[in-house]
């Protein structure tokens, strides 16, 4: 059965939950290949399938509320409230259904699973993702030897954009794949996700030394084909607050103040830096000046922005290409953009002011969680101090990861990347790795002497 914390008033397969996360989180990060290859409809059908077993599981488990976030709820609930004064006032509470059901269905996983089951669930789920795409994209390459577009389309004869391709059938070529996802970008930071949770359990005893060490090639690979500037951006933060940290946790927590202020000078010099740098920084990783267009939707959300800066123009998450308003506001190279490219603008454009401010205690309590996990030192029951475990880190780099991106991607609000980060969010609150009592369905580990990589197994 499933070990939850605190203990819930049902039970579950620990099984059931288990296939039920991967799963999940296999077709959310997967993109565009779902409604590519079924069509929208059959797209709409598999979600509603996966939300309906969520919710089946969570009829069963019964896990108390009490312990979820509740910035979480009060943003939702404020999308909610915005339905009043909503522009488009049915795409508000469709898309405000579609959301609070993801938000069950991380309610779901962070209930009937323990912190290093969830890490195998997403190492699962994305590796999968990952292989699938360089197979696909192979294929593409191979076999067909021209670009694809989804089944659903038929452009005819018309000279297209190659954003619209599902495949530009490009592995070959020196162009950027999409994979799966049909995003370089998405792709890029499946890999990222994917290099994370295998460190992570390799470093657990979770995962060999030759399979940690092919995965990891894998994800280099995939990560050089898509060149993602913003993915490069969050994997070097990634590294930096890993190490940051570890550095933070070797002292006890009574002698942290100095290095805490060394990390908040370097954190402001690092920031200013950025802010100074930012177009030559932009320039070398092949994004232009304005960060490939980023800059001119900025500049036109803003403008939405002053219009209703309090309260919004009303939820809507993703933007729907039936609105005029979002539709015809963001174009370039003949590509209708449906987002601001950045979480925290668009969440301003839609809920206002206050829906920002609601969203920014979620991201950042969340961000505190997971810090506290990575370095808090827990202690057993005869009050001695607990041996790091390498898997309390994994909230920590996986959010850090997730931030980083939603500030060139709106990716933060919806689909994977949404569902991902309040499985994290809630799971967090509920409890936090440390403390986490350990689960006969966590598995047993390699030993440590069969998880060093050769050269340091030698010395």
């Amino acid at each position: 059965m499933t070990n939850t914390w605190p203990l819930a008033r049902g039970t579950v397969p620990e099984r059931e939950a288990f296939a039920f996360g991967a799963t999940t989180l296999f077709v959310l990060f997967a993109g565009d290949a779902v409604p590519n290859t079924l069509t929208w409809v059959g797209a709409g059908v598999l979600w509603a399938l996966v939300a309906a077993w969520g919710g089946t599981i969570l009829v069963r488990a019964r896990p108390p509320i009490v312990r979820t976030p509740w910035a979480l709820w009060a943003f939702l609930a404020w999308c909610l409230v915005s339905l009043v004064w909503s522009h488009w006032r049915f795409a508000t509470i469709s898309s405000l259904v579609v959301q609070v059901i993801c938000a069950a269905v991380a309610f779901a996983i962070a209930s009937t699973l323990t912190w290093r089951r969830i890490g195998d669930a997403i190492g699962l789920a994305l590796r999968w993702v990952l292989l699938l795409s360089l197979v696909f994209e192979a294929v593409v390459a191979v076999v067909v030897r021209h670009p694809i577009a989804p089944i659903w389309t038929d452009y005819g004869d018309a000279d297209i954009p190659d954003a619209f391709y599902f495949s530009r059938a490009e592995l070959f070529t020196g162009g950027r794949i999409q994979g799966l996802p049909g995003n370089a970008n998405l792709l890029a930071m499946v890999a990222l996700l994917v290099a994370i949770v295998v460190a992570v359990q390799f470093a657990e005893g979770r995962m060999r030394r030759n399979r940690a060490v092919g995965w990891l090639a894998l994800a280099a690979l995939v990560f050089v084909l898509t060149r993602s500037s913003t993915v490069v951006a969050a994997a070097v933060v990634v590294v930096v607050v890993a190490l940051a940290a570890l550095w933070i946790r070797r002292v006890p927590t009574e002698r942290r103040t100095p290095r805490y202020l060394v990390l908040a000078v370097v954190a402001v010099a690092a920031a200013v830096a950025a802010a100074v740098l930012r177009g030559p920084v932009s320039e070398l990783l092949g994004k232009g000046s304005d960060a490939t267009g980023r800059g001119e939707i900025w500049v036109k959300v803003l403008g939405l922005v002053d219009q209703h800066p309090v309260v919004g123009w009303g939820w809507i998450g993703y933007w729907w290409p039936g609105i005029p308003t979002l539709a015809d506001l963001a174009h370039r190279k003949g590509v209708t953009y449906l987002q601001a490219h950045d979480a925290y603008l668009d969440v301003w454009m839609q809920t206002g002011i206050i829906g920002l401010l609601l969203f920014a205690v979620y991201v950042l309590t969340t961000l505190s969680r997971s810090w506290a996990s990575a370095t808090r030192i827990g202690y057993d029951a005869a009050l001695r101090p607990r041996t790091f475990d390498p898997v309390s880190l994994l909230p920590l780099l996986v959010v850090v990861a997730l931030l980083v991106q939603s500030v060139a991607e709106s990716r933060l609000l919806y689909q994977g990347n949404w569902v991902l980060f309040a499985l994290l969010a809630i799971k967090s609150r509920i409890v936090l790795v440390g403390e986490e009592p350990l689960s006969t369905g966590d598995g047993p580990r390699t030993p440590p002497a069969r998880r060093e990589f050769r050269g340091t197994a030698t010395r």
